[in-house]
């Protein structure tokens, strides 16, 4: 049982009949960094094979004329040296990046994670203690203030973030 990005879990679940997507986890999971103004963000990098987030960022900001694929590591070295307009991240790396502006990638919900489980441990106990033990979790992460304390970052930051974490049944 893992947490995937939705394309790695796809690529799992196709190469093999034991493992399959249980449920979407997590949506809303990146957030844009930029320096200057969002309507003139028109090169926009993101860490590589996340093509799923292409077309949610170009509905989002029709201004996008370009989306550079990168290391994840090099985005914010990349957008403070002026070499892309806004960078696509995970809202957990936004926290190191105090200097930078944030927008949500998509006024739209989207999933950026599932839970990908092998089959042949859906109606086990162990799995069904998992189940409550996940959501009673994602209960107190859904509180902005538990973001706020373990995560940092404000309040308006993670109203813009809309991170949701859903809950498994």
């Amino acid at each position: 049982m893992a947490f995937y990005c939705n394309h790695i879990a796809l690529h799992l679940v196709r190469s093999s009949d034991d493992f399959e997507i249980y449920a979407p986890v997590i949506m809303n999971g990146e957030i844009i960094a930029y320096n200057k103004e969002l309507d003139n963000m028109y090169k926009l990098g993101m860490g590589q094979k996340r093509e799923h987030l292409h077309k949610v960022s170009k509905e989002s900001y029709p201004q996008i004329q370009e989306i550079l694929e990168m290391q994840p590591i090099s985005l914010p070295y990349s957008l403070e040296e002026g070499q892309i307009d806004g960078a696509v991240m995970d809202v957990t790396e936004a926290a190191l990046l105090p200097k930078f502006n944030f927008a949500s990638l998509s006024e739209n919900d989207y999933v950026s994670f599932v839970l990908v489980v092998r089959k042949d441990i859906i109606d086990t106990r162990a799995f069904r203690d998992f189940l409550d033990v996940y959501n009673k979790t994602i209960e107190e992460l859904s509180q902005t203030e538990t973001l706020i304390t373990h995560m940092g970052m404000t309040k308006e930051f993670w109203d813009k973030a809309k991170l949701k974490f859903l809950s498994l049944e």
